[in-house]
């Protein structure tokens, strides 16, 4: 019913839309952070950061997530390299899948 290259490019095709569902994230997070710090980078910015406490946590959010950027950009390509490498070899991808007892025939 089931044949294992058929489920392996599946397989892979969903491996592939997570990898690029984590390169989209990544996108809009340096967007983001891009943005804050153009906003604490100015005079108003930086007096607003030392007079309130709600711009200095999010100065630190915006630091926190920023150092997010690289692990997830490195992360994001490698799943979907995974993705692409499963659909261009399903049969070599299945018979790795069957030996670690993941894909049953």
């Amino acid at each position: 019913m089931f044949e294992p290259v058929r489920t392996v490019r599946v397989l892979g095709g969903l491996v592939f839309v997570q990898g690029a569902s984590i390169l989209l994230f990544w996108k809009v997070l340096a967007k983001i952070v891009a943005v804050g710090a153009g906003r604490y980078a100015n005079f108003s910015g930086k007096m607003a950061k030392a007079f309130f406490s709600q711009d200095r946590a999010l100065a630190q959010l915006l630091q926190t997530g920023s150092s997010f950027l690289t692990p997830l950009f490195i992360l994001g390509l490698l799943i979907s390299l995974l993705g692409i490498l499963m659909i261009a070899f399903p049969k070599q991808t299945a018979q790795i899948l069957s030996a670690l007892r993941i894909l049953i025939r």
